[in-house]
């Protein structure tokens, strides 16, 4: 799909990689419907879009700040969408992790990732997919990660809620192409990028990680040690262009993320046991 003049949508994106999906879609000419729950972030990014020397032609973009997880606010975008011609390409991008053993994180964060990363995702599928199917264009992105391919221990809610949104992709995508909508799908399964995420989940949920165990205490301090150690957002965002424009279904700009999964589905069908990641 034409990315140049389109109308794109990027949920999360004052985070990392969310920012750096918007200025790579800004540099390939789209107008851009950006939201975030941080505010100063988001106006942030807003102002660097517009300061950018790399913008392509007279781009705009329009910010709008709310909770991804309420249904209500989707219609909200779509609504911010449709004021510039409908929206074209939406690109589910926002996440959140809170780390911890199974049993040791509270219910309601195991709530809270459900429905940031799987509702948040499920909603904006939802939303965007009626109107793109009316004009017979358009294409949806959702931004899962590696941890919807490949489980790792402490974080088993992030890990479950990425899989289903691996799993609902790819039921869309084989809707579309029955329906002979005209209308793309991806899903982006990224492995270590610096970022972050961490902080930002804790803030957004006004939460800590004070009340962890030693052992989950270790497994967070791994995980971070990945993210730290990852390549930068810009990787992901240059994917995530080129697989709207190839309309390519599966996004895993780390290699090392397709091994995993390879090794997991042979230890499958061998019945080994599961690799622990983390080591």
């Amino acid at each position: 799909m034409e990315i140049a003049g389109s109308t794109v949508l990027i949920t999360g994106a004052a985070g990392s990689i969310g920012s750096a999906i918007a200025h790579e879609f800004s540099r390939r000419g789209a107008n851009l419907v950006l939201t975030d729950r941080d505010e100063e972030r988001l106006s942030k990014l807003v102002l660097e879009l517009s300061d950018s020397s790399d913008s392509a032609g007279s781009t705009k973009s329009n910010a709008l700040v709310g909770d991804i997880s309420e249904e209500a606010f989707h219609r909200r975008l779509i609504d911010a969408a449709d004021a510039v011609g409908g929206l074209d390409i939406s690109i589910l991008n926002a996440g959140i992790y809170l780390p911890g053993l199974t049993w040791e994180v509270p219910a309601e964060q195991w709530a809270r990732q459900i429905d940031v990363n799987f509702w948040g995702a499920a909603h904006g599928v939802r939303a965007a997919l009626p109107g793109m199917i009316e004009r017979g264009r358009g294409h949806i992105v959702a931004v899962a990660s590696g941890a919807g391919l490949v489980a790792t221990p402490g974080l088993s809610a992030y890990v479950a809620s990425k899989h289903a949104v691996v799993g609902m992709m790819e039921s869309v995508r084989h809707e579309l192409n029955r329906a002979k909508a005209g209308v793309g799908a991806s899903v982006v399964c990224p492995g270590n990028v610096v970022s972050d995420m961490a902080a930002n989940s804790l803030r957004s949920e006004d939460a800590d990680n004070s009340g962890l165990s030693d052992q989950s205490a270790l497994l967070a301090a791994v995980v971070q040690a990945g993210v730290d150690a990852g390549t930068g957002p810009e990787v992901v965002a240059l994917a995530i262009a080129e697989a709207v424009e190839s309309n390519r279904f599966w996004v895993i700009p780390h290699q090392e993320i397709a091994w995993a999964a390879a090794d997991r589905t042979r230890r499958i069908v061998d019945g080994e046991e599961p690799v622990d990641l983390l080591g």
